[in-house]
């Protein structure tokens, strides 16, 4: 029997780095997020981190407006959808000054904060945008294409993925570097993200950077640049394919640990004791 298509079961043709890093986090939140598209619980780190996101943006074009402003604007944007109506999910953790922990409060609190750092940042650090014909590489959009080292039967010959680059700098010392934007208290471990950016660069951005890094906003610091030259075609291409011929063959494994409690799609995960719309690969228990 013939396997299905990426599109056929998740509606796209292509792959996305946020996508690949759920599928590693745990293969039961892809196939809910990604093939059954279950509704997600809401949460106040998406609107927040959202909102630095695009106020960093207004920043960096340079729009004529105060620091104040412009996190009002992306706030304000970020989080009408938001229902207060039902519960929000939270993170961090309580506190006197937080009991609710990082609510709509705090995000409005520490957001414009977080912007007000990114700003004496940009100005301390000198580093500048990298622009191509007068076009800054702010939320950059790409479609990396890459052969397929070991296609099977139905499978395409290339993988593709499709992505934004959040900003390409250029150091005081003329380096090139990649790097992306985190709201979140942990700098990932992985530069795979980065690895991926850099190769959709040396394709189609017209640049090579070796150097990438996550600049942490909670921080306000020069990124920790590492080392992205592992990051070939070939390898990329590889784990790529890896990961697409497991969709195909719809290979889920539920990651149960204790990040489980803040998932936004736990009510519907069996591995947790969860009701999935299409009762799940096991819809029985064990009788007592």
């Amino acid at each position: 029997m013939n396997k299905p298509t990426l599109e056929t079961l998740t509606g796209k043709p292509h792959l996305s780095y946020s996508a690949l890093d759920t599928f590693q986090q745990c293969g039961e939140k892809f196939r809910l997020t990604r093939v059954l598209n279950v509704p997600e619980q809401q949460a106040w780190w998406f609107a927040g981190g959202s909102a630095f996101h695009l106020a960093s943006e207004y920043f960096d074009h340079g729009k004529d407006m105060t620091l104040q402003q412009m996190w009002d604007k992306a706030w304000a944007e970020c989080s009408a959808d938001m229902d207060t109506s039902k519960n929000i999910m939270t993170g961090g953790r309580v506190s006197k000054a937080w009991p609710n922990k990082e609510d709509d409060a705090w995000w409005n609190f520490h957001g414009i904060k977080m912007l007000e750092d990114y700003a004496r940042w940009r100005d301390d650090s000198k580093w500048e945008i990298y622009t191509v014909n007068d076009s800054p590489f702010i939320e950059w959009g790409f479609m990396l294409t890459l052969d397929n080292p070991m296609p099977e039967e139905g499978s395409s010959p290339v993988v593709q993925v499709k992505g934004f680059i959040d900003r390409v700098f250029v150091t005081p010392d003329g380096e090139v570097v990649v790097v992306d934007l985190k709201t979140g208290s942990r700098e990932p471990a992985s530069t795979t993200q980065l690895g991926i950016y850099a190769a959709a660069l040396r394709q189609s951005g017209g640049v090579n950077p070796v150097l990438g890094g996550y600049y942490m906003s909670r921080k306000g610091e020069d990124p920790n640049l590492r080392g992205l030259g592992m990051y070939t075609n070939e390898l990329i291409g590889y784990w790529l394919s890896v990961f697409e011929d497991s969709v195909r063959e719809k290979k889920f494994l539920p990651h149960v640990t204790s990040m489980c409690r803040t998932c936004m799609v736990a009510p519907y995960c069996y591995a947790v004791g969860g009701t999935p719309p299409d009762g799940g690969p096991f819809n029985k228990k064990v009788e007592a």
